[in-house]
């Protein structure tokens, strides 16, 4: 189980790194070429098509990868059920978003943008098609596969959107550019199996499995709405201008911070799962993996936080500089959110218990919505730093509710990761000082490069740190030596 769970996580790694890398220059690309309110457009469609997708999955995905089966024909069987009936709830979705696209399209506040979220609404049926078959992937740890999949996603909308953006399509080049690598990704994943999937359906099958997700569901809708809900309040409030400054800036936080979370996420609660029923095996990796992200995306968050300015003028330009506060705020709280209250999730997951995740999320809505419907009536900034700062509440909740539900020592997580947060302050308030004694590009450079040595050199005091630092540095040598 060790050895299928480093190779899951080195596959899974190797795909974010390369998306990362992509994905970035596509966006980056297409902020100098698109204003933000195309991207505010966006923002609000694929909020809809959020929801719809949430729904259509219905948390199979969940049950698929986390229940034990007790032979490949059960496994086949939910598999087929799961399938079917994502595939069918998509389609629905998909009509009702055809036949009340004007209604929906003013309800998020881009009235008379009814035809391009019905567009997009295709994309219902598509990730339906793929989500189950991927899902199965993960379950065996095949990620390795799951990297010429993700590729394609990759790399298509660099090769659509860019053009269309250049020829002037404004937004439809961002909706064209997903709806052609999802069509892709299901063309890829139909020549890639071995087996298709049966016709087989039976309401025993499906009842009992929704018996389980129900509470799966329920968790991704209070997710989806944890997400969502600022990009609804600015919709109303403000204009697509603000809710593209706003978006913009935390996709690139989600996509950076992504190298370490939507690589180790999935790896970590495959892992979890198959060690559900064993309490020393499952805190050990939980906090392996913990460790680990923390190493870089405690210091990545605060870097962000702290040279924020320097990151939108370089990625995005002047016209994004409102896009800095927002930028900076957001990856200085997922820095935090990501290596605990979001792993504190997927153990909640692994242990088959959705609904104390849901209860998570439950009561941070009920302290966010008020907090942000607030704010957002002073100004931009305001509500920026507002809604950065009350997911405190949401880690302290998740703290609380690992010590209640899950046999493992509360103050073992956050001991677990103290020298990452020790040493990044040090460092981040050091390189804030450092920088602001002069204003020029290359002295932001030069005290970006300070700051990474002065990281490595504070932990390096830390005895512990040490094993670590050197078995990443064994690690990468070795590769490189195979390669």
């Amino acid at each position: 189980m060790d050895t299928k769970v480093v190779t899951a996580a080195k596959w899974s790694l190797i795909t974010e790194v390369l998306a990362k890398l992509i994905t970035p220059i596509t966006n980056i690309i297409l902020a100098h070429i698109l204003a933000p309110t195309a991207f505010g457009i966006l923002a609000t469609i694929m909020m809809v098509i959020s929801f719809g997708d949430m729904l259509a999955d219905a948390g199979f995905q969940k049950y698929l990868v986390q229940h034990e089966f007790e032979d490949d024909h059960e496994k086949d069987r939910n598999v087929s059920v799961a399938f079917i009936s994502n595939l069918l709830f998509a389609f629905i979705l998909w009509a009702v978003i055809i036949v009340w696209r004007n209604e929906l399209a003013a309800l998020v506040g881009n009235e008379g943008l009814g035809f391009p979220l019905a567009v997009m609404g295709a994309l219902l049926p598509l990730n339906a098609f793929t989500s189950i078959q991927m899902a199965m992937y993960r379950r065996s740890f095949n990620f390795k596969f799951l990297l010429s999949i993700r590729i394609i996603t990759i790399i298509t909308p660099l090769i659509i959107s860019i053009p269309l953006a250049l020829a002037g399509f404004d937004y439809w080049s961002l909706i064209a550019g997903l709806l052609v690598a999802q069509l892709f990704t299901a063309i890829a994943l139909c020549v890639r199996q071995d087996k298709f999937l049966s016709l087989y359906f039976s309401m025993g099958v499906f009842g009992k499995m929704f018996s389980f997700s129900a509470w799966s569901l329920a968790e991704a809708f209070s997710i989806w709405l944890t997400a969502w809900v600022d990009t609804f309040i600015i919709s109303r409030y403000m204009d697509a201008y603000y809710l593209g400054v706003y978006k913009m800036p935390m996709a690139i936080v989600t996509t950076i911070m992504s190298i370490a979370t939507a690589s180790m996420a999935p790896v970590l609660f495959a892992a979890l799962s198959r060690h559900q029923r064993n309490s020393k095996e499952f805190e050990r990796t939980f906090l392996t993996f913990q460790r680990y992200m923390a190493l870089f995306l405690v210091p990545l968050g605060v870097g962000l936080f702290v040279y924020q300015d320097f990151v939108v003028q370089i990625l995005l330009g002047p016209q994004w500089a409102l896009a800095s506060i927002v930028l900076g705020s957001w990856a200085l709280s997922s820095a935090y959110m990501t290596v605990t209250a979001n792993l504190a999730s997927e153990m909640f997951r692994a242990k088959g218990l959705p609904n104390v995740s849901f209860a998570v999320q439950v009561t941070h809505l009920i302290v966010l919505i008020p907090v942000i419907y607030v704010c957002v009536q002073y100004d931009f900034t305001t509500f920026v730093y507002a809604r950065s700062i009350v997911r405190i509440q949401m880690l302290a909740m998740a703290m609380i509710f690992v010590a209640l539900y899950i046999d493992m020592n509360t103050w073992n997580i956050i001991r677990n990761i103290k020298t990452y947060i020790i040493t990044s302050a040090i460092v981040g308030v050091g390189s804030y000082v450092l920088l602001h004694l002069y204003n020029s590009m290359i002295w932001t450079i030069f005290c970006i490069c300070i700051s990474l040595i002065s990281y490595l050199v504070v932990l390096y005091l830390f005895p512990t740190e040490r094993v670590v630092l050197a078995k990443i540095w064994d690690s990468a040598l070795a590769r490189l030596r195979r390669s």
